[in-house]
């Protein structure tokens, strides 16, 4: 999920309309049925200081039970601590590392003598806050002289109801409503649209235009997550981040095209963005382009040294290579075993035994050569997968990775060491028993590698899987039976290799 900066701020305890009068619930109930009652008379509705009293009295009800609570506020020990500011809990529950704090229309939930987050258990209006904002665009809206917007008096009330509401889309963002956080953060940037006080500084405009595209998103609004992101892109604000996010939404909506266009212009004006880096690596691996991929790894090296999932990432494209250089091996090897028939079929025939032999040699000695390259792949992969490891010794996927590393390289010696009792006029025992053995030994390493994956991750099917299978071809029964009885109590499943 894309991720924007928390900021919950602490509400104050007392509204600005009415100063440090205590505000009281059945006061405040009498106050909202006034107002709706209000609004319904066209004379009162005509008023912008009828919508002002009832934006402040809605911010009022949106304040009422949480007013004062911040994160990491303190259970007891001074002025500022939960039991003063909030009073004495009707009842304190434990459960797990939460303290529970319950009151009549509140819970607070404490971790370690802190406050760690609260939940309103009654409302008058669940959608107070909302309603404020509303009242306040109506007052604008009704002002037939213009002068509302930049009353002092008005840009008070703006100042409490604005991050009241950008605060109420992000915990709605947090909780994953999204299509109702998008709501309220739209709301937010109407309002910041409007005069405030030099003062008020605690949002700017074209940071929540980029909340505002990451919400969306989320929501699968595209179209307005692109609008929001452009914004952004406009204001110069976060544009790396945003050419990767706008990028992002044409992928979502299926244009691959525009996605990686999108992706380079961002990259040509912004090339220290990491995200756009990642998207470039990512673009070429799947299209298998192992060169530009490596090329833009590189960047994100630079960028991020520390990051073991560049290292994974780039190991992968040397590992992934091989694949394709085994069957071309393979394909060679294949010929060079037709040639030797051709060439025994033509015995008796000289000039066409000898270019059979020659074609045999030529397809050979490509095939070697292949061999050859897969096994500096093998070597560069081994080594930037251990460099992840080195960096992040928890990396479950470059330790299993280094495991089928080792089991693709034994395959390949297998395989090797039964061409070369195939393609030759004289089988060379010797030579392929060799490469037998060296097979063997890389089996055996293959084994140690999956283990260390499956210390990493006991639970993992897909290492036990593979240690399973070669322990039954290293005809080590004890091993095996010790990994199909961790495997049995998994339970059954699939595995992927």
């Amino acid at each position: 999920m894309k991720k924007i900066a928390t900021i919950i701020l602490a509400l104050s305890l007392f509204t600005f309309a009415k100063g440090q009068e205590v505000q009281t619930w059945d006061g405040l109930q009498k106050k909202k049925n006034k107002s709706d009652l209000e609004i319904q008379n066209p004379k009162k509705a005509a008023s912008p200081k009828t919508w002002l009293k009832r934006a402040s009295t809605y911010y009022d009800i949106h304040t009422f039970v949480i007013a004062g609570l911040y994160k990491g506020m303190p259970a007891t020990g001074n002025i500022s601590a939960a039991d003063l500011v909030v009073g004495k809990p009707m009842r304190r529950l434990t459960k797990g590392n939460e303290e529970i704090w319950e009151y009549k229309r509140k819970k607070l939930y404490f971790v370690n003598g802190k406050l760690d987050h609260w939940e309103q258990t009654q409302f008058m209006d669940k959608e107070a806050i909302k309603k404020a904002a509303d009242a306040l665009l109506k007052a604008i809206e009704v002002d037939t002289k213009g002068k509302v917007k930049s009353k002092s008096t008005t840009k008070d009330i703006l100042a409490l109801i604005k991050p009241a509401i950008i605060n109420k889309g992000i915990q709605l963002y947090q909780e994953k409503k999204h299509k109702d956080a998008y709501k309220y953060m739209e709301k937010g940037y109407e309002l910041m649209q409007l005069p405030a006080h030099k003062s008020d500084t605690i949002f700017k405009k074209d940071q929540i235009s980029y909340f505002k595209g990451i919400i969306a998103f989320n929501a699968k609004q595209y179209a307005d997550a692109r609008s929001a992101f452009n914004e952004s892109i406009k204001a110069n604000y976060q544009p790396g981040s945003c050419y990767h996010y706008l990028a992002d939404c044409h992928a979502q909506a299926g244009d691959s095209a525009k996605f990686i266009s999108t992706v380079k212009e961002g990259f040509e004006k912004y090339p220290g963005e990491e995200l756009l880096i990642i998207d470039l690596i990512n673009y070429y691996m799947i299209r298998n382009q192992g060169d530009k991929a490596v090329a833009y790894i590189d960047m994100a090296i630079q960028k991020n040294p520390k990051n073991a999932s560049y290292y994974s990432a780039k190991a992968a494209v040397y590992d992934n290579a091989t694949d394709g250089m085994q069957k071309e091996y393979e394909k060679y090897m294949t010929e060079a075993q037709e040639q030797k028939k051709a060439a025994f079929r033509n015995r008796s025939k000289a000039a066409l035994k000898a270019q059979a032999e020659k074609n045999r040699d030529e397809a050979i000695k490509k095939a070697l050569n292949i061999s050859e390259k897969m096994n500096g792949n093998f070597a560069k992969a081994e080594k930037l997968y251990e460099k992840a490891l080195q960096i992040d010794p928890k990396f479950f996927n470059a330790a299993y990775f280094i495991g089928r590393l080792y089991y693709k390289r034994s395959a390949q010696n297998f395989l090797h060491a039964d061409y070369l009792l195939k393609v030759y006029e004289n089988k060379d025992f010797k030579k392929s028993g060799e490469f037998e053995a060296l097979a063997k030994k890389q089996l055996k390493t293959s084994a140690e590698k999956f283990e260390r994956a499956h210390k990493i991750s006991p639970k993992d099917r897909d290492a036990l899987e593979a240690l399973k299978k070669i322990y039954f071809r290293l005809r080590d029964k004890a091993n095996k039976e010790r990994i199909e009885a961790k495997l049995a109590q998994l339970g059954d499943a699939p595995s992927k290799m």
